[in-house]
């Protein structure tokens, strides 16, 4: 029988096994963003990595729709004011009958399908992106982006453990991308 001490000795190894293997799961990156504005519209370029977690890819195959969120806010940078926004959602969602995937862009009627996950994800690295902005004085501007996980659209059973769970926190960090407005432009 072992002692106390092994016990608790043996539940901490458990534990810290645990957190290494969350270390290989899934995590969303803005890795590059390139913006050009012309006559109050904002064009981006924008490219994100996204690595889904096994939870992730397990909810999705068991017909968990997955939601991913790209946002974007424009601001000056002199006195931070937000001069314009938009928000994409990318709906991921596996079709176990033909054992394919649908991506599917909110408030679009296009859906494209693709008969691996890894060909979802490679499709949503590469976006464009625009948006009205209206006049904007010449000067500095940066734009804000992020992509995230939207968790209010997973199924109410599911939030509360995808809030708790490291495995579920794939959201990217806030990037700052630099753009000049000329007053020709």
């Amino acid at each position: 029988m072992p002692e106390p001490a092994h016990l608790a000795l043996l539940v901490v190894l458990l534990a810290c096994a645990g957190c290494s293997a969350s270390s290989e799961g899934g995590s969303f990156e803005v890795s590059r963003v390139e913006t050009s504005w012309a006559n109050g519209r904002l064009s981006v370029d924008y490219e994100q990595r996204l690595r889904l977690s096994p939870e992730a890819r397990n909810a999705l195959v068991h017909g968990v729709p997955l939601t991913v969120e790209v946002t974007l806010v424009l601001r000056n940078t002199t006195d931070r004011t937000r001069v314009g926004s938009n928000t994409k959602s990318y709906e991921i969602r596996y079709l176990p009958l033909s054992e394919h995937y649908q991506v599917s862009e909110a408030g679009e009627n296009k859906v494209r399908t693709f008969p691996r996950l890894r060909h979802v994800l490679s499709d949503l690295a590469r976006l464009e992106i625009s948006f009205e902005t209206g006049a904007l004085p010449a000067g500095e501007y940066e734009l804000l982006a992020r992509c995230h996980l939207d968790r209010q659209r997973i199924p109410p059973p599911m939030r509360l453990p995808t809030l708790f769970s490291p495995n579920w926190d794939l959201d990217s960090s806030w990037t700052s991308w630099p753009l000049k407005i000329d007053p020709g432009a």
